[in-house]
């Protein structure tokens, strides 16, 4: 009779990761070359991808529900991976605002936010690839350290993007819908900064 082949979380983490930056791409792509047609049905591709990671999320669950002996805590484990399908979440919401608000035309703002976007969650991706290895890694406080760098970054650019908006925007309404959508884009980078520091956690509690 065949072993059965063994559940790897690690796997798990990286195949959420890499549904992050999929969402991230496909958004940045939508900004990049913006129309309200290509919004909707940007929204159902970020919507799928979410979707895609909310099934690795139960995968998860469920083997987690059958182990006897994962590889680190069992709170650690769901921790980190609600922290991880935030981000998703995040990048997905950040698209319902934009399709929400009926946006004519992209600001300039927003394509520097997208670019940090893909950057910061392609550090996450990095630092969650080299996770299984904690124990042993001798770069992966870098690499935690490299995701809060861009975090705090983007907040830079989030703060620049609204007061900008503020400055140049002579239309209520225009002001209170482009002020969300930049605030969801923040919450998708402080989405990777928890994540990161979940990371950190669980290193600290299991070595």
């Amino acid at each position: 009779m065949p072993k059965k082949k063994h559940y790897s979380y690690f796997k798990g983490y990286s195949d959420c990761t890499d549904c992050a930056l999929w969402a991230a791409n496909s958004l940045s792509r939508l900004i990049e070359s913006y129309s309200e047609e290509k919004a909707e049905s940007t929204m159902n591709e970020i919507h799928g991808i979410e979707h895609e990671s909310d099934t690795v999320k139960h995968r998860m669950i469920e083997n987690l529900a059958k182990e006897f002996l994962p590889p680190i805590e069992r709170d650690d484990i769901m921790t980190l991976m609600d922290e991880l399908d935030n981000v998703v979440d995040s990048i997905d919401e950040v698209n319902r605002r934009i399709c929400m608000f009926r946006i004519k035309e992209m600001r300039e703002d927003m394509k520097r936010l997208s670019k940090e976007l893909i950057a910061i969650i392609g550090a996450l991706q990095d630092l969650i690839r080299e996770f299984e290895h904690f124990k042993k890694s001798k770069s992966i406080k870098e690499k935690i350290i490299r995701v809060n760098t861009l975090e705090s970054e983007g907040d830079t650019l989030h703060f620049n993007a609204v007061s900008h908006l503020f400055a140049t925007s002579g239309n209520p309404l225009e002001v209170m819908a482009w002020k969300e959508i930049y605030d969801c884009v923040e919450e998708c980078f402080d989405a990777c900064e928890h994540a990161a520091d979940a990371v950190a956690s669980i290193i600290l509690s299991n070595t």
